[in-house]
């Protein structure tokens, strides 16, 4: 399994762990060190451990809400020539509702505008309610009888694909909450077994000077 990426003070902890248990089995090994002192050496390994799974999940994590913000396929097409070959995607921006939205650039026009649909799930949710909402409306008006059966089994269409989108969604955003939570139970160990691991690493310091 390909390593997982780690953050800097998930790093440097591990640096100091493994510069740590060397230390800690030499002294041991010369009699200057408790042998009682290899269950602080297992507790270093296992938190080693800790960290590697940690950083895996995340990394697990990460990887699937990264997939998932590029499952909205834009369809754009030039507002002048309406083409979509010749189109250059050129960034993101906000749009009036606060929606994620691609900008593109046709150079077959050599124009540059914002294709005003969500590029993103979560926003696209509220794009589908808001036209929903839209076409419920203009049905309560709606005398033509052909028209009306086109906009309810849209509107069934829509409703279906928010019924299977949503749940995704929710799990998405529960998992990084959760891995947010994580994080800074993570954060907070590792500051403190540093800071207990340089307070042991001053403790040898003063074992390996020279008798006078």
């Amino acid at each position: 399994m390909k390593q997982p990426e780690l953050k800097a003070n998930e790093r440097e902890l591990i640096k100091l762990i493994r510069f740590f248990s060397k230390r800690a089995k030499l002294l041991i090994e010369s009699g200057k060190l408790d042998p009682e002192h290899e269950k602080l050496t297992t507790a270093c390994q296992n938190l080693e451990q800790q960290l590697y799974n940690h950083a895996q999940n995340r990394s697990i994590i990460l990887d699937k809400r990264a997939r998932l913000e590029k499952v909205v396929e834009d369809n754009a097409q030039c507002p002048q020539c309406k083409h979509s070959d010749m189109l250059k995607r050129t960034g993101t921006t906000s749009n009036e509702h606060g929606w994620r939205c691609n900008t593109y650039k046709c150079r077959r026009c050599n124009i540059t505008f914002t294709w005003n649909r969500p590029n993103n799930p979560w926003h696209l949710v509220e794009f589908l309610e808001m036209y929903i909402r839209e076409l419920e409306t203009g049905l309560e008006t709606e005398q033509n009888e052909t028209m009306r059966e086109h906009i309810v089994q849209s509107i069934a269409q829509m409703q279906e694909s928010l019924n299977r989108l949503r749940p995704v969604l929710q799990d998405s955003d529960e998992e990084v909450t959760a891995l947010d939570q994580k994080e800074q139970e993570m954060t907070r160990l590792i500051h403190q077994f540093k800071n207990y691991l340089l307070i042991e690493k001053i403790k040898m310091d003063t074992l390996e000077e020279p008798e006078v």
